[in-house]
């Protein structure tokens, strides 16, 4: 029973994981998403400060602190929900799918105990 529960929560975590999949195809701008995204939506740089309560030297600075991506995740989502947007973050295993990664575990599982009946003498 735990396998089948373990099987769907695996199935569908891959079915929510495949739209960042496509979005690591997409670059982050040359100036990062927090200013491209005021630039675009022309954001006034003193109502944001304003909207934040900070200064306007502040705003610069958040923005080169997520260019240099050294920015904390809080800043982050402050900054964006101040510019009326939704911080949207996930992780992405790198070259396998969580199936394979899957099957990878059972196949040492069984590796291993292979190996361990063998040297203990019993059979599995």
């Amino acid at each position: 029973m735990l396998r089948i529960l373990r099987e769907t929560a695996r199935q569908e975590l891959e079915r929510q994981i495949r739209p960042y999949r496509r979005a690591l195809r997409q670059r982050r701008p040359p100036e990062g998403w927090l200013r491209a995204m005021r630039l675009a939506t022309g954001f006034p740089v003193a109502e944001l400060a304003q909207t934040m309560e900070l200064s306007s030297r502040m705003i610069f600075q958040i923005e080169r602190s997520e260019q240099n991506r050294n920015i904390r995740l809080k800043e982050l989502e402050k900054m964006a929900r101040a510019l009326e947007c939704d911080l949207v973050y996930g992780l992405v295993p790198w070259q396998r799918s969580l199936d394979d990664r899957a099957l990878e575990l059972v196949e040492r599982d069984l590796w291993r105990k292979r190996f361990t009946a063998r040297k203990t003498g019993s059979r599995v």
